[in-house]
């Protein structure tokens, strides 16, 4: 290889790293939505311990479902859902998607 192709291939390579830094950047974590079922017995006590748990995950709540199905929706780092589907107040989490039926 010639010094002069060197030096080409130096310049793409460097033109080209120039240009991938001004368009991509590193991939960011989206918080994802997820449905937070509540265990009976629910009370406001339960509601303000799920908020505060969901919130120092990173996350925050949408939605409080109050009337005959209990649960929070939230949106939070996927990272987090195993740590709080394991408190006792809740009964499972699941993530939120549109539902069709045929």
């Amino acid at each position: 290889m010639t010094s002069a192709h060197c030096w080409q291939v130096s310049c793409i390579d460097e033109l080209y790293n120039y240009w991938l830094a001004d368009y991509v950047s590193p991939t960011i974590a989206a918080d994802i939505d997820y449905i937070m079922a509540l265990k009976s017995p629910v009370t406001d006590k339960t509601y303000k311990e799920a908020r505060a748990d969901v919130e120092s995950a990173g996350g925050k709540v949408t939605y409080e479902f109050h009337a005959a199905f209990k649960a929070v929706l939230v949106s939070l780092p996927s990272e987090h859902v195993s740590t709080l589907s394991s408190k006792p107040y809740v009964e499972f989490m699941e993530e939120d998607k549109s539902v069709h039926i045929a």
